[in-house]
């Protein structure tokens, strides 16, 4: 089959590590397909400026302009598959604590989310009240206008679940990816489904449920989990 000839995946994530992370081993899996990584660079599900706007619609129109910018007509697209970083988001304010001589803006722990004033924690309060609706949404959207659609997280963030670092140096991402990489001794799969949070017996449709309630309970939107692994199970079920 030709690269002209491939059904195209857009996928959705929020920076350059999500596809360093995942590409080589995609396209050495699904070589009848275009797997197309389109990083965010910010927050789709929180945007001030759009708060009042419907995140489904929010999606399409970026989807919308990824088709304009890349010239895929829809009959191109196979679906669009989104990763995102939970970042504490179900948490509740309860768990959001102020700590004057915290130097940071906003530190993420195990159990909660430390902020250096009040200020910062009506901003994050606000944020996660946002930002969870509009998760929990898209956790369960099947399809985005006319393209399939599905989401899958990483928590908190991509470098907590392949590093165990709540707040990793911005700068030291790429590095510690491309050498993390190349001391894998198992599928890169293989590696996150270790941090699937249900059970892994059960068909793709029960655990990407199962695994969505379950981030979405206590404080594990903080903790050590990703259903990134399904996203896989997903794609096998095109080739």
């Amino acid at each position: 089959m030709t690269k002209a000839q491939k059904k195209v995946v857009i996928l959705l994530v929020e920076g350059d590590t999500d596809e360093l992370l995942l590409i080589e081993r995609l396209r050495q899996l699904f070589k009848d397909k275009e797997i197309r990584f389109e990083p965010q660079h910010g927050d789709i599900f929180y945007q001030r400026d759009k708060k009042e706007q419907a995140i489904k619609e929010v999606i399409s129109d970026r989807v919308k302009e990824i088709l304009i910018k890349r010239k895929f007509k829809p009959s191109n697209i196979l679906a669009v598959l989104h990763i995102l970083d939970t970042d504490g988001c179900f948490i509740v304010p309860a768990h959001v604590a102020v700590d004057t001589e915290q130097s940071s803006l906003t530190q993420y722990n195990e159990e909660s989310i430390t902020v250096n004033s009040e200020e910062q924690k009506g901003r994050i309060e606000e944020r996660n009240e946002i930002r969870s609706r509009n998760v929990q949404m898209m956790s369960s959207t099947q399809a985005l206008a006319q393209y399939t659609y599905q989401a899958y997280y990483f928590s908190r963030h991509l470098e907590h679940v392949v590093f165990d670092e709540m707040n990793p140096c911005r700068e030291e991402k790429v590095e510690k990816i491309e050498n993390f990489l190349e001391e894998l001794t198992i599928p890169i799969e293989q590696f996150l489904a270790q941090y699937m949070p249900v059970g892994q017996d059960e068909g793709y449709a029960t655990m990407h449920q199962e695994s969505w309630e379950f981030i979405m309970e206590n404080i594990h939107s903080l903790q050590r989990y990703t259903n990134v692994s399904l996203m896989f199970d997903f794609l096998d079920q095109y080739s």
